[in-house]
């Protein structure tokens, strides 16, 4: 039971091996614990391991969706969080990309803790198909465009749902998705890909949040009016999951806009 364990423990870390990040010695784990624990085929565990790991994750919730796997970064003062999700198919993850952009702009603001330094400048969620490989990059605002675009110059942007409003005056609804293509490894290649962009000078609309002549533009201001005044709050629902009242919040990132 052990040997199965940690079998499928390396299994979800390499993408079942496909990732960039994949050694040698994670093939030869694979196929030794797999011997171990009287495993025929690996990649079939990998398979139905995924599969239920996508209707855990979307059974979740917007709310532990962007905070489940995500992780921050710094680069010459610019913030970035990046939350991936690994799913088998990604429809049920674009259904309800109205509410994860709603939930990215709230966690760049409750990251801080009440410390506006702290706060996050840029917040992205990537989705990753394990199955073809590749993942597509929900932007949730016109600072994520702005450094999304440059970080992956030539990918093709969209609308991230049918009917979505654009969330701010510097981005287009067509402009909330970008399919990333082969890109499947936060380490490898999300992280580099931003880093590389704000190495070299990289400035929007905005000053970063630890700046000290940055100050809230009218959407952001919005947002931060909603959750410090308790329209945005988070309970736990009858299955034990975090929810949050997202019409105030929904109303500050889809309708305000900066002047």
């Amino acid at each position: 039971a052990i040997a199965r364990l940690l079998m499928c423990a390396i299994l979800s870390d390499t993408l079942n091996l496909q990732s960039v990040t994949t050694t040698d010695a994670d093939r030869f784990a694979v196929a030794f614990l797999a011997k171990v624990g009287n495993i025929e085929d690996p990649d079939e565990i990998a398979r139905l391991m995924f599969r239920a790991k996508t209707s855990w994750i979307v059974n979740l919730g917007p709310y532990a969706m962007v905070r489940g796997d995500q992780k921050d970064f710094m680069v010459n003062d610019w913030k970035f969080g990046i939350a991936v999700l690994e799913v088998t198919t990604m429809e049920p993850v674009m259904q309800i990309a109205d509410q994860l952009i709603l939930e990215l702009r709230a966690l760049k603001i409750e990251k801080g803790s009440g410390e506006r330094t702290k706060e996050l400048d840029f917040a992205f969620l990537f989705v990753v198909n394990v199955v073809k490989q590749c993942s597509v990059l929900l932007i949730c605002g016109g600072r994520e465009y702005a450094l999304a675009s440059k970080a992956f110059e030539g990918c093709p942007f969209k609308i991230a749902k049918e009917g979505l409003q654009a969330p701010g005056s510097h981005i287009a609804a067509g402009q909330t998705l970008c399919d990333v293509g082969p890109l499947v490894s936060r380490k490898a290649q999300f992280v580099p890909a931003f880093s590389r962009i704000l190495n070299e000078g990289f400035t929007c609309h905005k000053l970063p949040v630890a700046s000290p002549n940055y100050v809230d533009d009218n959407e952001t201001g919005a947002v931060r009016n909603v959750l410090e005044h308790g329209e945005a709050n988070v309970s736990l629902d009858g299955s034990q999951h975090y929810k949050r009242d997202l019409v105030k919040l929904g109303s500050a990132v889809f309708e305000e806009k900066a002047l």
